[in-house]
């Protein structure tokens, strides 16, 4: 049972020094590194946005229904890592004959460290028309939202939808703006790894069978944009010298901005179900 005891100990200290932090965003190195990160997912979201408006203008000069549009942008990076050590030892007496007795014991530590950082951001059409971004500006990598978002070609299939009547998306005194359309996309990476060192004394057996050391990483990051009427709001404010004024801000449309909650938190939803199932 000493055997066992040395399994424990080592246990807790690994659990207690590396189980129980905060996952990182990036992969490696410190906070700039996870700046960049975020920094260069950002700025291809916006440029995948300016890219997709502006190839729509060029193939419509005379404009589209999105031209008095707004599109609303919830940007969602989890991280969950988790961390598991199952030491076991067998022990089975030595006797004259073969041994009919075994004694089999194990104990299992694990500990799951999840993040999640979201950012949300508005942007109306008419202001993404003529800002197209560089090539220069965008990383262009293969995974993680630093690719082609395809966004292009669904905003291309929502306006083909409304020059062909097949739904109705403009703006008129007998139409509601309840008409809108959403853009999802999900980057899941799961990296899993473990280890079994198995050992055989006289009368003890470690780590017969199972894993004694395993520990995996998720990165879950998601993209939900969605288009919808942007509706002009007056709000009054008081300046300094005590005088009323009055703004005019821009918001989403109650139809998008409701899809648009919904859509997160049932993706929010989704993810706690699933990561329950999995434990």
């Amino acid at each position: 049972m000493r055997l066992l005891f040395v399994f424990s100990l080592f246990a807790i200290h690994f659990l207690t020094a590396c189980g129980f932090r905060v996952p990182e965003i990036q992969e490696g190195g410190g906070r700039v590194e996870g700046q960049r990160l975020v920094q260069e997912i950002l700025t291809n979201i916006t440029c995948d946005l300016r890219s997709a408006v502006s190839d729509l203008r060029a193939a419509y000069p005379e404009g589209t229904f999105l031209d008095t549009w707004g599109a609303q942008m919830t940007l969602t990076l989890s991280q969950d890592e988790k961390v598991g050590l199952t030491p076991s030892v067998l022990w089975s007496p030595l006797t004259p004959t073969n041994p009919a007795f075994s004694l089999g014991a194990g104990l299992n530590f694990s500990s799951d460290a999840k993040r999640k950082n979201l950012i949300n951001g508005y942007y109306l059409v008419s202001d993404l028309v003529n800002a197209r971004c560089s090539d220069e500006s965008r990383s262009n990598g293969l995974f993680l939202l630093q690719s082609d978002l395809l966004l292009s070609q669904w905003l291309f299939t929502a306006v083909s939808a409304a020059i062909t009547n097949t739904i109705n998306f403009k703006t008129t005194p007998l139409v509601v703006k309840e008409n809108v359309f959403q853009h999802q996309v999900t980057f899941e990476i799961t990296t899993t790894a473990s280890a079994t060192p198995t050992w055989k004394l006289k009368e003890f057996t470690g780590n017969s069978d199972g894993n004694f050391f395993s520990t995996s990483r998720t990165r879950t990051h998601d993209l939900v944009i969605t288009f919808s009427p942007a509706s002009e709001e007056v709000i009054k404010a008081v300046a300094s010298n005590g005088q009323q004024r009055s703004k005019t801000i821009v918001n989403p449309s109650r139809q998008g901005a409701e899809l648009h909650f919904s859509t997160v938190l049932s993706g929010s939803i989704e993810a706690g179900i699933r990561n329950a199932f999995q434990r």
